[in-house]
């Protein structure tokens, strides 16, 4: 603060040679002018600063964060090559797979078709295993029984249980011989004597299920009353495997279990795949 000079004599002092110098009081006087002024400039630049920049209310805040730029990935020309040689790889690789897998599954075909025509040769019967379909041999034999067939003996004993054919329909039917007949001669209308050189040919039969109250007459083709041992029959029972040829009925008696069952199958082909 500015205090001014006490006397007259304080403002000026004379030297030697009769010049005027300042006093002590004056050069403070003058330095607290430069200081106030030295303040009052300063404060002036700092409004004409705050008055330049933009107001509070003015500013709008973008509330989403900044999203990071992502650079391009460069491209990388040498690397191509080996990338399509990957690709061809795997491709080749799927390719394996899946041929090797048909492979598999011919070879399966292949194999049971070769199992059953063994098994047609050494037993001598087009239909070497049968599945039986009905209860006309009840207690003998259950639906479902699966049933091993041989057909290389000459002659078929009363007793014996066959399977044949209908002429005209292809149903293997299981049933028990009842009675054995020589051949009769169409011609002559003679009846030929069964001896041990006799041929098949002149083997006669007639069966009968053991379910069943009457014999096979009415299940056989129109004007025929016998079997023919040679022409008729596909083979003698030799042995069975209880219930395992049911799922053959199921499947015949119920369609849409073929429809599930090849569902299932190509679910474990696909699960194999992976």
């Amino acid at each position: 603060m500015y205090h001014p000079p006490s006397s007259s004599s304080d403002l000026y002092r004379v030297d030697a040679q009769g010049g005027e110098v300042s006093t002590g009081a004056d050069a403070d006087r003058r330095g607290h002018l430069s200081a106030v002024f030295s303040s009052a400039k300063t404060n002036l630049t700092s409004r004409l600063v705050l008055d330049s920049l933009p107001s509070r209310s003015s500013l709008r805040i973008d509330p989403t964060p900044a999203r990071r730029r992502v650079e391009p990935r460069p491209t990388i020309r040498i690397y191509k090559l080996p990338i399509m040689l990957s690709s061809l790889s795997s491709s080749l690789t799927n390719a394996r797979q899946s041929i090797a897998q048909a492979l598999n599954f011919a070879l399966v075909l292949s194999t049971a078709f070769m199992l059953w025509k063994g098994l047609s040769v050494a037993s001598a019967s087009s239909s070497p295993i049968v599945v039986v379909l009905s209860g006309s041999m009840e207690p003998a034999f259950q639906r479902g029984d699966l049933l091993f067939l041989w057909n290389r003996s000459p002659r078929a004993e009363v007793g014996e249980i066959v399977v044949y054919n209908v002429r005209g329909k292809d149903i293997p039917i299981v049933h028990r011989v009842v009675r054995t007949y020589p051949e009769v001669d169409g011609k002559a209308k003679k009846v030929k004597e069964i001896t041990v050189n006799s041929t098949p040919n002149s083997h006669m039969l007639l069966t009968k299920g053991d379910n069943n109250l009457a014999d096979d007459t009415e299940l056989y083709a129109r004007g025929q009353d016998h079997l023919n041992r040679e022409e008729d029959i596909v083979g003698s029972v030799r042995g069975y495997v209880p219930m395992v040829g049911y799922v053959t009925i199921m499947l015949s008696e119920h369609p849409w279990l073929k429809t599930v069952l090849l569902g299932i199958m190509g679910l474990m082909v696909m699960l194999q795949r992976e």
